[in-house]
């Protein structure tokens, strides 16, 4: 198909060939420090063996186990945390970006990226899909997460755009797809998933950590009214580990601690059902997008695709006992899926004149059908009777709920003469709030965020804040910017930042992130361990 649209996009003339080639090396590194949100203490790790009381109806936590090494016993994670001066990462990084223009009407764009990183002792609680008998698991985990997902040698992007008239265009092959402007909240930006294993993702640039996608993209433009309709397919021929959200559990550094409510039963495999390959689980989508006036804009979109994350519980297999049984504490398998979603949104922004000045935007979601999983310990079960394969099957009932969200983001340039008098502050705000809606008593109690984190459930209203303030000096020599964000109730991060520009080709860029939550099973709270401090030397050519 590319090569047709090449053909016929050729101009009958040739053109001069060009071809430029671009990239970087980097250096990453970070620390996790205790900071202001700890008192300067760490966070120890704790965990006990739940005992039962006698006579009554009450655990005591009393003598101390290790949830790592210990699967077998009734160990209760009660905190999360590490001792000052453990690594965070240790990243190297090289990325080759090449444009090649064989005629006027096509461009060929390839991004090469090769990933090099150390392994890290807190990997130690990473959370592989299965530990072979009688190794040690701290050892495994910390093997598995440095083996699958800290090196990497891959063509990260390679498309064709062609041109084939005025109105008409085409970008083919493996690429990123931004839909969405409010980056933090990412309601609109729905088509990429994203990859944030080795670092906090709101830390990263969404261009480093989005995973692109084998796509087609089409690109009408109706010049006359200043409107324009995307058409985007992707066929699902990527791998299918790389067609969602990579999940949190497998990796310690950046990953999801072990949940104070463990399962009851005892987990051989977990098994996660990805996407991709088969005509089924492709993906559609449509975006229409235009100006109302030169200050304003607004667009439609939908997107039919998978639920990027969690992933969901949907069923488990039972372990057989030698009498022809099965144990009801032990499983052999669960299985864990991406269900099939739809997502249709839009957007409105307007560009406020002085003395306002300001920038304003809107963007809003509806998901009909968001799957949510139950807790562990869920009683919302049934028996796969057509299941004959000597194993007994049961299947979690997981409900579908109807999901509005959106977010507000203003953004305004201001000149504090008094911080800076040669060049303005870029402030900017952001708020959101998603409703689940049809949530019964029993989905209260029952229905949780993520797999496995009993007491974190869902609410019907989440709010979240953002607030960026940043600003240059000396000519862009030094770039100092501080972030925010606060989740309703109690938790958060604030991230100072500050770049340095070294002549033409060298960038420095210093970073220190407090994270902050009163519980540490919820929300931003399960990262309140990794305050960290981090360092990124960039070599540009």
């Amino acid at each position: 198909m590319a090569l047709g649209l090449v053909l016929l996009a050729a101009p009958a003339r040739s053109q001069e060939k060009e071809f430029e080639i671009s990239g970087y090396v980097q250096m990453q590194a970070g620390v996790f420090v205790p900071l202001a949100s700890q008192v300067f203490k760490d966070y120890d790790n704790e965990a006990y063996i739940a005992i039962k009381k006698a006579g009554v109806n009450e655990y005591q936590y009393d003598q101390p186990c290790d949830p790592v090494n210990s699967p077998r016993i009734p160990c209760t994670v009660k905190n999360h945390g590490s001792k000052a001066g453990k690594l965070s990462m240790m990243r190297s990084s090289i990325d080759l970006m090449a444009d090649w223009r064989p005629e006027e009407h096509v461009t060929i764009h390839a991004v090469v990226r090769l990933v090099g990183s150390l392994k890290l002792e807190v990997d130690a609680y990473a959370q592989p899909p299965s530990f072979p008998e009688g190794v040690d698991r701290r050892t495994h985990a910390i093997d598995y997460a440095w083996r699958e997902h800290y090196n990497q040698a891959d063509l990260r992007e390679f498309y064709i755009d062609i041109e084939t008239t005025d109105w008409l265009s085409f970008r083919v092959g493996r690429q990123q797809v931004v839909w969405g402007d409010i980056n933090s909240m990412r309601l609109l930006d729905v088509v990429n998933p994203e990859d944030t294993t080795w670092h906090f993702g709101p830390l990263e640039s969404f261009e480093d950590t989005r995973i692109p996608l084998w796509a087609v993209k089409t690109m009408f433009e109706m010049h006359d009214i200043d409107h324009s309709l995307e058409l985007l397919w992707v066929p699902g021929i990527d791998r299918s580990e790389d067609t969602v959200n990579v999940p949190l559990t497998l990796v310690g550094a950046w990953g999801l601690p072990l949940t104070n409510t463990p399962s009851p039963y005892l987990i051989d495999e977990k098994v996660f059902l990805y996407p991709g390959n088969v005509i089924e689980d492709q993906r559609v989508g449509v975006r229409w997008r235009g100006n109302i006036v030169p200050e304003s804009s607004y667009a439609f979109m939908y997107y039919y695709t998978h639920q990027m994350t969690p992933p969901i519980p949907l069923y488990y297999d039972q372990m057989p006992t030698e009498g022809g049984f099965f144990d009801p504490d032990h499983l052999k398998t669960l299985y864990l899926g991406f269900p099939r979603q739809h997502i249709a949104g839009m957007s409105l922004d307007y560009s406020f004149d002085n003395p306002i000045g300001m920038v304003a935007k809107l963007e809003a979601s509806v998901e009909p059908n968001r799957t949510f999983p139950r807790q562990s310990t869920t009683r919302s079960t049934h028996l796969d009777t057509e299941y004959g394969s000597g194993l007994e099957r049961v299947i979690f009932d997981v409900p579908t709920k109807p999901v509005l969200n959106y977010a507000v983001q203003l953004m305004r340039p201001t000149m504090i003469r008094w911080l800076n008098p040669t060049q303005n502050f870029l402030i900017v705000g952001q708020f959101s709030h998603s409703v689940v809606f049809n949530l019964s008593e029993n989905d209260k109690i029952d229905l949780v965020q993520i797999p496995g984190y009993n007491n974190y459930k869902v609410a019907m209203h989440s709010f979240q804040g953002v607030f960026v303030f940043g600003t240059t000096y000396l000519h862009g020599l030094l770039s100092p910017r501080l972030t925010a964000a606060y989740i309703h109730p109690e938790s958060g991060f604030i991230a100072g930042q500050l770049d340095l520009r070294l002549g033409r080709n060298w960038r420095l860029r210093f970073e220190i992130t407090d994270f902050f939550g009163a519980d540490p099973f919820k929300a931003l709270g399960l990262f309140r361990d990794r305050d960290e401090i981090n360092l990124r030397i960039r070599y540009q050519f």
